[in-house]
């Protein structure tokens, strides 16, 4: 071959597994600097033109083989490399645990306000020797308050109203009865847990209502499969959602507790 009919000793042909670099190097000395000719032949000029002047001359045709696949290669690995550059740039960087949580809390929506009023408990456990001190905590997702303790009283009457904010999606609202200690924790007395999805519904249909006079909307019936004493009805009074509740507490001997809820949609 005219291009390498004079190869130095201290180069070596490289072999098709050669690094990139080296095989460039052949190639460049080989057609572009012409180190390897036979002095007593010419070349024509065109022929010794760089790599680049050559791809945009039309001399495709006249290319040896072995620059053809040199410029395949280099063409892949430039492509490989912009796609990797690319998927860097769109790749994000996961959050830190902790800051993830921050931000889901701080991210909470509230769709209203319920209004609880801690009526009254009928025929509570006893916790201490004849009597117990009973109170309420009620609880509706993060939130939770609850009532005054009352003294020696199985039949408490609170009339106490506590406000709650309703965070979405709508949690369950919990009622737990305790008999307050002074010198150790306090005992439990039973609980109950209230699915206010309905009253909420209710509450945001007839928000914007002329409706003065009152009005059934709804009806909870009590059976075996709730806590209900009796039938529980959502209704429309002056304007304002309520349901009236009495309960069974769970996991205690005996005891009810009666409340009245009232849905507050935050548009009003």
């Amino acid at each position: 071959m005219r291009y390498e009919a004079f190869i130095p000793g201290n180069i070596k042909k490289p072999k098709p597994d050669s690094p990139i670099e080296e095989r460039s190097d052949f190639i460049r000395r080989k057609y572009e600097l012409q180190q390897f000719l036979d002095t007593n032949v010419q070349i024509a000029k065109t022929t010794s033109t760089s790599f680049s002047s050559l791809g945009q001359s039309g001399l495709s045709n006249n290319i040896p083989q072995e620059k053809k696949n040199y410029d395949k290669q280099h063409t892949r690995l430039r492509q490989g490399l912009g796609q990797a550059f690319r998927n860097s740039w769109r790749r994000k960087e996961p959050e830190p645990k902790s800051a993830k949580k921050i931000s889901t809390r701080g991210m909470v929506e509230f769709v209203g306000l319920i209004k609880v009023n801690v009526i009254r408990g009928t025929n509570l456990a006893i916790r201490d020797v004849m009597s117990s001190d009973p109170y309420v905590i009620l609880s509706l997702g993060h939130q939770s308050m609850k009532t005054r303790v009352i003294k020696s009283n199985l039949n408490p009457i609170w009339n106490e109203s506590l406000m709650l904010s309703i965070p979405d999606p709508i949690p369950p609202l919990k009622l737990q009865v305790y008999d307050k200690d002074t010198f150790t924790t306090d005992d439990r007395m039973g609980e109950a847990e209230i699915d206010i999805q309905p009253l909420v519904s209710a509450a945001k249909a007839y928000e914007n209502s002329n409706i003065v006079e009152s009005m059934q909307l709804g009806k909870w019936l009590a059976s075996e499969d709730n806590t209900l004493v009796k039938d529980s009805v959502i209704s429309l009074v002056e304007g304002k959602v309520k349901q009236e509740i009495t309960l069974r507490l769970q996991n205690v001997e005996r005891g009810e507790l009666e409340i009245e809820l009232e849905c507050v949609p935050l548009t009003q």
